[in-house]
């Protein structure tokens, strides 16, 4: 019985070791960023337009790339203009291979080098104006390992953080990881 019980020990400890090197194996990779036009809103009714071209080094926390933005009270245009990458704050690795979509489509596979996840960066913004403005967007993309999902409470979509205004909900949005080689 005790040999029994230090076999199951040993198989579980390894079956832990194993899913924990998967995880941090990825954790070290280089990603292109895309952006498609993505619509955010903040709690005050401003709504915030972006999209963005990039590619950052997990392992480094380097990033760097390109979008454009329009600020928009209701249908007016209030501000726009271009941000850049500035670095990478933090990666959350959901997978490859896999996204589950609405019904009737549901698990639908995809190429092994499109993976998911929430990535956080810094960025430098400046309008059409002139002005300069420094924050946070945050890209989350909702595809996953084959078999599994993405963490609960998560949606596809763009968060920013700029100027004290919070644009926290997701609108809509349609981003993508591509694992570089």
């Amino acid at each position: 019985m005790r040999r029994i019980a230090l076999v199951a020990a040993l198989v579980l400890f390894l079956a832990a070791v194993t899913a924990g090197s998967a995880g941090s194996a990825t954790s070290k990779s280089a990603f292109a960023v895309s952006v498609a036009e993505t619509t955010s809103a903040a709690s005050n009714g401003l709504t915030l337009n972006s999209e963005l071209e990039g590619q950052f080094d997990v392992a480094a926390k380097t990033a760097s790339g390109e979008g454009s933005y329009e600020l928009m009270a209701g249908p007016t245009e209030i501000e726009q203009g271009t941000f850049e990458l500035t670095g990478l704050v933090s990666f959350q690795f959901y997978g490859c291979g896999e996204v589950t979509l609405p019904p009737p489509l549901g698990r639908t596979a995809l190429p092994p080098d499109l993976c998911g996840g929430r990535a956080i960066f810094t960025v430098h913004a400046r309008s059409s104006t002139g002005d300069d403005h420094f924050g946070l967007y945050e890209v989350n993309c909702q595809i996953h390992d084959p078999g599994g999902q993405a963490p609960p409470g998560t949606s596809e979509g763009v968060k920013v953080n700029a100027r004290g205004v919070n644009f926290n909900k997701h609108v809509t949005g349609d981003n993508l990881f591509v694992m570089l080689p």
